[in-house]
């Protein structure tokens, strides 16, 4: 991949000159680095759409941030992965803060009530990341907004990684257009009392989460059985359009 901005000095036109001749994978310096660019390189997301639902593993993302910005300075505060088999909550789960080495926005805290000193001590992104890339593994994304949270995650990828998830995923709130017949730009509020799903743990990472992967289970039911394949699910997220 060759870096679409101009480098500003002669460190980055070398960089630059380097990943021309050698590709991306001569500027990762660090094992893991190279491990998580081979690894999601070598995902094939054409494969996991074709596989029947009731065998694929899904996996729920979740992020707090410092704000709302991904490519203006925003950076995640909290992340967290819930995994299913199927429609099925296996109760596996990863669940961190992270340290964005920047303010945390006082119009964000209003909304996550985490504060800087909730994040001094935590790891900082680039500790976290092989970890969260272990657990997305194969699998198929889920999400409320999902695209929301991926940006922030790619951000992070192509800094440190020079690539991004190249997964399938299922957004929620498109998933409930699908079932009501409703368009328009939904809460994960609106979207939860229409699945019968209790508010819990309310703008956490974790907490809306788990409430996502009962949502996505309960309208993922009402869409296909667990024989069709994940294409199934896409096809009805794609027939409401993209917000």
């Amino acid at each position: 991949m060759i870096l679409n901005h101009q480098p500003e000095s002669l460190l980055g036109w070398f960089r630059l000159g380097v990943q021309r001749r050698f590709g991306a994978t001569s500027l990762l310096a660090d094992p893991w680095q190279r491990a998580v660019y081979d690894d999601l390189r070598a995902l094939k997301p054409r494969s996991l759409t074709r596989t029947p639902v009731s065998h694929t593993r899904f996996v729920v993302i979740d992020t707090e941030t410092t704000g709302l910005h991904a490519y203006a300075g925003d950076e995640i505060i909290s992340i967290a992965l819930v995994e299913l088999h199927g429609f099925k909550m296996t109760g596996r789960t990863l669940s961190t803060l992270v340290n964005p080495k920047r303010p945390i926005a006082p119009e964000s805290i209003a909304i996550h009530h985490l504060t800087n000193a909730d994040v001094a001590d935590a790891p900082v992104m680039e500790e976290v990341l092989p970890d969260v890339v272990r657990f997305i593994g194969r699998s198929v994304l889920v999400g409320h907004h999902v695209n929301f949270d991926l940006r922030f995650l790619n951000k992070t990828l192509r800094k440190q990684c020079r690539c991004r998830l190249r997964h399938p995923w299922l957004d929620t709130m498109m998933l409930y257009s699908a079932v009501s017949g409703r368009v328009g730009h939904y809460t994960l509020e609106e979207v939860a009392e229409f699945c019968q799903v209790e508010l819990w743990k309310r703008h956490t990472a974790y907490g809306d989460a788990v409430m996502t992967a009962l949502m996505f289970k309960w309208l993922g039911e009402r869409l296909t059985h667990g024989r069709h394949p994940v294409s199934k699910l896409i096809q009805w997220q794609t027939q409401v359009g993209f917000f």
